[in-house]
């Protein structure tokens, strides 16, 4: 009777002890600081960080533009896309045109390449939209030999992991800044 005794007590303290548990971590999100009144009214004012990989598509698309993959460039785009480009020009792309258009574009070029800059992505509470910006310096020469380069402000709206639109800012970098472009 003892043994049992015994045997009881001892299973019944050393399951009654605690186990040191590591304190629970809970994430709590920062609280969000309220806007100041600006001088202006702002049609998008609420932004946080957005999803990292829109960015690392953009810049993939770049890249695809860059080694003259029309195709892939193509594939980056939503089924219906519009880009507004530094001329005022308002390109329309839908399934069925978004290659051909590409390609026609990226022939007249016998190479282009890219410097991004920054880049980075958003989200906009107010819309909820998702985009990416993208600073970028690029140089191409055309088919005849002749080169150019510009600086680009890319702002690319992104839905569903797809580009639906563009609106695109081009400036010819002043010489020091291109000088400082030019040699990293």
């Amino acid at each position: 009777m003892k043994k049992i005794f015994f045997v009881a007590l001892t299973v019944f303290i050393f399951s009654c002890q605690d186990e040191k548990k590591e304190p629970e971590v809970v994430a709590t999100e920062e609280p969000s600081k309220a806007l100041p009144a600006f001088a202006y009214p702002v049609d998008r004012a609420n932004w946080k960080i957005g999803d990292p990989g829109n960015t690392k598509l953009v810049l993939d698309m770049y890249h695809a533009w860059d080694a003259n993959d029309a195709n892939t460039v193509a594939g980056f785009f939503a089924d219906s896309a519009a880009m507004d480009m530094p001329d005022a020009r308002r390109l329309v792309l839908n399934k069925d045109n978004v290659y051909e258009k590409f390609s026609k574009s990226r022939r007249q070029y016998a190479n282009a390449s890219h410097k991004i800059i920054s880049a980075i992505s958003l989200h906009n509470d107010d819309y909820d939209e998702d985009w990416v910006q993208v600073l970028a310096y690029n140089k191409w020469s055309y088919q005849d030999g002749a080169k150019d380069s510009s600086l680009y402000f890319d702002n690319w709206r992104l839905k569903n992991g797809k580009i639906n639109y563009l609106n695109s800012l081009e400036q010819k970098p002043p010489r020091q800044l291109l000088k400082t472009l030019e040699n990293k």
